[in-house]
């Protein structure tokens, strides 16, 4: 028998199954020799990370307190003068970028409230609604201690530079020689539950056409305190209030506006379309401020008055658009809102309904302030009773006096007449 025949390929398939088997061999020695699934992501991207100088940490934000200001506009100390920009309208201010002094904050302060000063009765205001504050945190330790603090502000004719006062940096009081001034932060009780600084404010230029009384005058500069930025928010309180109660619960109100303003009541209980200056919950910052001052010397933004007749008060009003033919807006970018009742009640308006719904949270005694009515008088109404006994007991650096004062029920507020002016009303100083 001949041998078996071979079974003979041809040349195209031996020639494929050579490449098959290097094929196999190469993948098999790749697998082998790969990272763990585990590890090829993060050397993917290790790979194509960006260089950086130095370890990214909590401190590289692009917020504004973390940015340092260009060398050139450090090399000379900004005056009144360099800040002043042209004549035109929406040119009025020439300030600088700075970064924000973030530590000249109260660690730990979670509900910031401001008040304005000026040295005379303003002081007795002063010292009455920041122990009504005392009061209020005594009474709700749970909802308040250890997290208010009070900024009181005052016009410093020295203090030229808005880039200057925007470090808000803390002051010596500026009037010790007022007794109910100087009590403010000398009273180790009452300042240990609620921290006191005082804070400058530069002195802002009165628009040539502004037409107003001496007091709407003063209020003027309030404006300059809308760029204290130490804080997401501040509440900024007239002298002739006194917080009862919940004041945290103020805060929350409105989160998404910039501007949340008490209601003006003054035509009585249906009067509530427009904003009072008593009481501002506002998100302050440099951009507000900067853009709301420009506004004052534009007379034609003066939409109730023509010439601020209501100073810093008729100036929100026109921002937000509260007018008495319309809404009419002149910064609709800054969102606004206005206060339910009960949050700053006027004595002329204690028996409306809404100011009855919840506990009264803050009253602001207007037109008629108690430091004007004699002290005689006083007494003869629980309002003013419980005023005169947050002043004395602010007086006496006194926390036990504090605990003393009894504020109105709701009952007895509806009983109330208006509040009058009185015979033997006090001399004016």
């Amino acid at each position: 028998m001949g041998r078996p025949s071979r079974i003979a390929l041809p040349r195209g398939g031996l020639l494929f199954l050579s490449i098959l088997a290097f094929a196999i061999l190469g993948s098999t020695y790749l697998w082998s020799n790969a990272p763990p699934p585990s590890k090829l992501v993060s050397t993917i991207f290790s790979n194509n990370r960006l260089p950086t100088e130095h370890p990214i940490t909590s401190d590289d934000s692009i917020e504004s307190d973390t940015i340092t200001p260009n060398t050139e506009s450090t090399k000379t100390p900004a005056t009144a003068e360099s800040e002043k920009g042209s004549l035109d309208l929406g040119k009025h201010y020439n300030v600088r970028p700075s970064a924000s002094n973030s530590s000249a904050r109260i660690e730990g302060c979670e509900y910031p409230i401001l008040i304005h000063v000026t040295p005379d009765i303003h002081c007795t205001g002063a010292l009455t609604v920041y122990s009504s504050i005392v009061r209020n945190v005594l009474s709700q330790p749970k909802a308040l201690r250890n997290k208010v603090c009070v900024h009181v502000t005052y016009i410093d004719q020295n203090l030229t530079s808005i880039e200057n006062m925007y470090q808000w940096k803390a002051r010596q009081n500026p009037y010790p020689h007022m007794e109910d001034c100087a009590a403010l932060d000398s009273s180790p009780e009452l300042n240990k539950i609620v921290p006191v600084r005082f804070q400058a404010l530069s002195p802002i230029e009165r628009p040539e056409f502004m037409e107003s009384q001496t007091l709407w005058l003063a209020a003027l500069n309030k404006v300059h305190s809308w760029g204290f930025d130490l804080y997401p928010r501040i509440l900024i309180l007239d002298a002739d209030s006194i917080i009862l109660t919940d004041l945290h619960k103020i805060f929350e109100s409105t989160p998404a506006a910039t501007i949340v303003g008490a209601a003006d009541q003054f035509q009585g209980c249906h009067d509530r379309s427009r904003i009072n200056g008593g009481m501002i919950l506002l998100k302050p910052s440099r951009y507000f401020h900067i853009s709301v001052a420009e506004l004052l010397y534009d007379k034609q933004a003066s939409c109730f008055s023509g010439n601020w007749g209501q100073s810093e008060q008729e100036l929100l009003n026109c921002v937000c658009g509260y007018t008495y033919d319309g809404y009419k807006p002149l910064r609709p970018e800054f969102q606004c809102s206005i206060l339910p009742l009960y949050n700053s009640v006027w004595p002329r308006n204690y028996g409306c309904s809404g100011a009855n719904v919840v506990p009264i949270r803050s009253v602001h005694f207007t037109p008629v302030k108690p430091w004007r009515i004699d002290e005689n008088d006083l007494d003869s109404r629980v309002d003013t009773r419980y005023w005169k006994c947050i002043r004395d007991a602010g007086r006496s650096k006194s926390v036990e006096k504090l605990t003393t004062c009894r504020a109105a029920t709701l009952a007895e507020t509806r009983q109330l007449p208006e509040l009058a002016e009185k015979k033997r009303e006090r001399r004016r100083s």
